[in-house]
């Protein structure tokens, strides 16, 4: 049993393992995409601070229609921070829009942040391999079967390493760098694949939950202890938000009602317009929030009455869970400490198929010269 799973671990490694190298370098550098852009773009992302009152919602609305005349806003993310932009998704039609930096104070158009397309590039690469298809092609496909290999990869490779009768644990976690050839590639794949096991298992449970519906609803059942709610199909929100009929409710009332229940306390508040009779509403991130999924959620009438609230910290841990699944993807669930290890920890999935390439062709070698002498002494 041990051989057969040894033999299947390095099969994937072989097999699996380009793909994991990428996803995992992509997914390092994704994990630092809000820092580089906001770093890169001043005047975009971050203006001067002003001591002139920011546009409230129906003012910004009103004032874009200035703007971006024929587009309309589709969502509003509003910050807190005096020197932070807004962003806005506008759309001249059908579709999901594209998103903008736009100045709070007077409603001007900043544009995209510098980066933004690599990022997307990247975000392409990460999820889908840049296949034809994004989403519904095979990229998803080979990316989640690659993340299954990377569950087997980590269980197995423990059980490989574990070790017999007694020992000395801080040899089995201290890499011997001082070796050479084969026993150096050992060491550190062995060593450090132990130390980032953890890590990875965390990385490939979570990402599974964007590869296949029957994991996430299985996930979401066993966490909250309740049947999945039915997705809308991809695009058809949108599709539908485009084709809504009636008088835009105003927005302003609401957003008052909320600033004045969080005491204007708050690092983002996402909302959409919505038209005149539809409750409002708003989702929003605490500035002493854990991360950046801990969202409460707000719904407001038209008039600014409350009509429910939905906040983060007083929900059950397994909503909690599946209510933050990039967080716990990319580590910031677990705060800076988290996110700094789970960056580094991805950054490094190519020490792992280099080390486990390098092994495999040395054992090859071996075996070649193992059969040559045994066939000159016969």
């Amino acid at each position: 049993m041990r051989n057969v799973l040894f033999q299947v671990h390095w099969f994937l490694g072989l097999t699996a393992g380009l793909v994991l190298m990428l996803v995992g370098v992509t997914g390092g550098i994704l994990s630092v995409e809000d820092e580089i852009t906001g770093l890169v773009s001043p005047g975009i992302v971050t203006i001067p601070a002003r001591e002139t009152p920011r546009l409230t919602p129906d003012a910004l609305i009103a004032r874009l229609k200035e703007e971006a005349p024929g587009r309309r806003v589709m969502l509003m993310v509003l910050s807190g921070a005096a020197d932070r932009a807004a962003q806005v998704r506008l759309a001249d039609g059908p579709g999901r829009g594209t998103e903008t930096y736009v100045d709070p104070y007077d409603g001007r158009v900043l544009g995209r942040a510098w980066g933004e397309d690599f990022f997307a590039a990247v975000r392409r690469l990460h999820r889908w391999l840049l296949l034809p298809g994004n989403g519904d092609g095979w990229g998803r496909t080979i990316t989640g079967a690659s993340t299954l290999a990377l569950v087997y990869l980590a269980l197995s490779g423990l059980y490989l390493r574990w070790p017999k009768g007694r020992r000395d644990w801080r040899i089995w976690l201290k890499p011997a760098v001082s070796r050479r050839g084969r026993a150096l590639y050992w060491s550190l794949h062995a060593v450090v694949g132990t130390w980032v096991l953890v890590l990875y298992l965390m990385m490939a449970l979570t990402g599974l939950w964007w590869s296949y519906g029957w994991y996430r609803d299985g996930v979401t059942a066993l966490l909250t202890g309740r049947p999945p709610a039915a997705a809308p199909a991809r695009g058809k929100e949108n599709r539908d938000m485009g084709k809504r009929e009636g008088a835009p409710a105003p927005l302003d009332p609401a957003f008052a009602a909320f600033t004045a229940a969080t005491n204007g306390r708050y690092a983002t508040a996402s909302l959409a317009p919505a038209r005149d009779g539809e409750t409002i509403r708003i989702r929003s991130v605490a500035p002493d929030a854990d991360h950046v999924q801990a969202r409460d959620e707000w719904r407001f009438r038209p008039d600014g009455a409350l009509d429910s609230r939905d906040l983060y910290a007083e929900r059950p841990l397994g909503a909690r869970l599946t209510g933050s699944m990039l967080a716990l993807h990319g580590g910031r669930f677990f705060g800076p400490v988290g996110w700094i290890a789970f960056m580094l920890a991805a950054l490094a999935m190519p020490l792992f198929g280099v080390t486990g390439l390098l092994l495999y062709l040395g054992r090859r070698r071996s075996r070649r010269r193992h059969a040559a002498a045994t066939a000159q002494t016969a």
